[in-house]
């Protein structure tokens, strides 16, 4: 009978999920495993299994990467690019760059907390999507926990060096789970310029994760060079933690006063919206991406890089139908191509001050540390000498300092011989961005004027105001000094 014949087997043969993957040599970017089950990965992503180890990192040949791709085409644009602990968009990330032209590095983010790579060598720094910590306690917190609080060696974080890479003229660049990270640091949109977080991004309002096609609008009055010069982009989002909320009013009318919400969700009639599915997530704002306030720090939820050409849209053959001359480059690619083109544009930084502050003469050197063009020490070396100048002020230096200390002049609050990326100066106020430099007859010299003028040039170029006055202005008119000084300090107020 029918019944006593043998069934087949019903149940489909499904791998074991408790044992690692199996080897497929034919493909070289399938995981890898040895004979005791440990995954090894290709170039940069075998550092380790994503977890957090003081140790130093392995130098076995397969845990180790091609150095070759380690060295860096100075007439080219450096992207570093962040991987490791679940981010999985930084291939695309890598080829949005190189079809810009730019130089792209891939490498794990161990690499740079254990000290083997310096983000000071580059000039873009990226944190690409994908699950960090497999969005654990949300999406992007554990990840930028690491960053604000596991410190190297020299007590350092990664978040001391990202603010000092940004202070010191560089741009930064987070999207999905990398705008979450940048947000949940507080890099972004960062008001008050102390990387404390004054929004967040949650659930979406739908309630579930979005896979689609959204149209952004530009915003005009935004200061970023990502954006330069554009108007309008069609990227997808693929997100479960977009929707951006704003905690005050205030922080709202700030953040639209500064123009800081560059992007917003458009309807089908080209207007920014709130509406679903046109604004997948419900944000704020109708916000889709953000900047910080010198526009070098840049963070949004769609995935540009995911449209690099024509034929990654889903439309792309009807389009193509209806306007043979279509350009076959996406709209992604044109926010890659704006940035390397602007940081291949950047003037080179000024040569090393001829012999007034930050660079002694031979004669004085003695025991204090000497700048250098390696940018890996310039921390260490700024550190120590901005300490012996707060030591031993010039005359002027000393009468201004015990006229703006304890927040004597408007309530603000003035550090002295402050570092600021390979700059030393020599009085800020952070809440206004306002650099106050007392100059002695040094400054005169050619060679000096030169060096002061591109000095300038770069510290106004990362949002700080810069005043300048002589020893004999401070020395003889303390006064008028002060009231100029005052008079800054109103007209810059982050407040305002």
């Amino acid at each position: 009978m029918e019944n006593d014949q043998q069934q087949p087997d019903q149940h489909p043969n499904l791998p074991d999920l408790n044992l690692p993957p199996r080897p497929r040599p034919e493909d070289p970017g399938y995981e890898m495993v040895d004979g005791d089950g440990n995954i090894l990965l290709p170039g940069y992503k075998s550092v380790d299994g994503g977890h957090e180890s003081n140790e130093p990192l392995k130098s076995s040949p397969e845990a180790q990467p091609d150095n070759s791709q380690l060295t860096t085409d100075n007439a080219k644009v450096q992207a570093l690019i962040l991987t490791g602990f679940g981010i999985n968009c930084e291939e695309e990330f890598a080829a949005a760059y190189r079809l810009a032209g730019a130089e792209a590095t891939v490498v794990h983010l161990n690499q740079v907390l254990h000290g083997h790579i310096s983000i000071h060598d580059y000039d873009i720094l990226n944190f690409p999507g994908g699950f960090s910590f497999g969005d654990d306690l949300g999406s992007g917190v554990v990840l930028a926990n690491k960053l604000r609080y596991r410190k190297n060696d020299q007590g350092r974080t990664l978040l001391d060096d990202i603010r000092e890479f940004v202070a010191g003229g560089k741009h930064v660049l987070g999207i999905c789970n990398g705008f979450q990270v940048l947000v949940k640091l507080g890099l972004l949109p960062d008001l008050a310029g102390t990387v404390t977080p004054e929004v967040t991004l949650t659930h979406n309002a739908s309630g579930r994760y979005e896979d689609r096609w959204v149209r952004l609008k530009v915003n005009p009055a935004s200061n970023t060079p990502f954006l330069r010069g554009l108007d309008t982009l069609e990227v997808p989002v693929r997100h479960g933690e977009g929707r951006l909320l704003i905690g005050s009013p205030e922080t709202a009318a700030a953040i639209e006063a500064r123009g800081l919400n560059c992007l917003s969700y458009l309807d089908e009639a080209g207007a920014p919206t709130a509406n679903y599915p046109h604004n997948p997530n419900g944000a704020d704002l109708h916000c889709a991406g953000l900047t910080d306030t010198t526009g070098r720090v840049f963070g949004l939820m769609p995935h540009p890089e995911a449209f690099l050409s024509l034929y990654n849209h889903p439309d792309w053959a009807r389009r193509k139908r209806a306007n043979p001359d279509l350009s076959e480059e996406g709209d992604g690619l044109k926010l890659f191509r704006n940035i390397v083109e602007h940081v291949a544009s950047l003037p080179h930084p000024p040569t090393p001050s001829p012999g007034g502050e930050g660079e002694p003469g031979a004669e004085e050197l003695g025991n204090r540390p000497r700048l250098t063009a390696d940018k890996k020490q310039w921390f260490e070396r700024l550190k120590s000498f901005s300490g012996e100048m707060r030591r031993e002020p010039t005359p002027a230096e000393d009468v201004l300092w015990q006229a703006l200390r304890n927040r004597q002049l408007n309530d603000a609050k003035f550090r002295r011989q402050h570092a600021i990326g390979k700059f030393i100066v020599d009085f800020i106020c952070t809440q206004h961005n306002l650099i106050v430099e007392v100059d002695g007859e040094v400054h005169d010299e050619t060679g000096q004027a030169e060096y002061d003028t591109g000095r300038t040039y770069e510290l106004e170029g990362i949002g700080y105001h810069v005043l300048r006055f002589t020893n004999g202005q401070v020395l003889h008119q303390l006064p008028t000094v002060l009231q100029k000084i005052s008079e800054a300090l109103l007209q810059h107020s982050l407040k305002n």
